[in-house]
């Protein structure tokens, strides 16, 4: 119905599927977030250590939210190197952590915004930034971001979250030997740094030679 696959539908009921479709993907993402919060407290979230170029990663993540971010209005753009970016770590993780950043950083940018994530290596340290230009996070809040169920800014803000996507990036980074920083600004923007000790073979970076990847909004 929602798609109006059999047809045309009126309206309202197409309004309603949209409601339903929504509400079911919040409850879904919910439910994953809670299930892996759970296994990593009780240390029975094992990670699986392969070697992979962190670029498909990141890739692959943000073909997930572009669709999310096309319905905003919000531009997406990625800082990655030109070589291979090997890394020694768990792809799911890794994945999870890049999409909960960018689906975070999506949601709370107004439309006309922009969202940018960059991936480079520092020594043998991953270094995984994602920036928007948002609605921000007050001070007193920074503190609080992190953990299980904390969430910032007014009601109609806390509602579209659940407070579990910034504790599992934190959590998934602390099982890599990593950790989260925050740094905002209220009303100017987030950015968000995941630094992980996975580098496999670390290159000194040479200026110039990162390569800015826009992905525009679909026409």
């Amino acid at each position: 119905m929602r798609q109006r696959l059999f047809g045309p539908v009126p309206d309202r009921y197409a309004d309603y599927a949209q409601s339903i479709h929504e509400a079911g993907g919040h409850l879904l993402d919910l439910i994953n977030d809670v299930l892996d919060v759970s296994r990593i407290e009780a240390a029975r979230y094992d990670l699986s250590i392969e070697r992979f170029d962190v670029r498909e990663v990141v890739s692959a993540a943000l073909a997930l939210v572009r669709v999310q971010a096309d319905e905003k209005g919000v531009d997406l753009a990625a800082v990655l190197p030109p070589d291979a970016l090997t890394v020694a770590a768990d792809r799911r993780a890794l994945k999870q952590i890049t999409l909960n950043l960018l689906s975070n950083a999506v949601k709370f940018t107004p439309a006309g915004g922009s969202v940018t994530v960059r991936a480079e290596a520092l020594g043998s340290e991953l270094e995984l930034t994602v920036a928007d230009t948002g609605v921000g996070v007050a001070p007193e809040d920074l503190a609080r971001l992190g953990r299980p169920f904390e969430q910032a800014g007014g009601a109609e803000q806390r509602a579209q979250g659940t407070g579990l996507g910034l504790s599992l990036v934190r959590s998934l980074a602390e099982l890599h030997g990593g950790a989260m920083s925050l740094d905002s600004s209220l009303g100017e923007g987030t950015a968000v740094t995941v630094r992980l000790p996975v580098v496999v073979a670390a290159r000194e970076p040479v200026e110039g030679q990162a390569q800015v990847i826009p992905l525009n909004r679909t026409a």
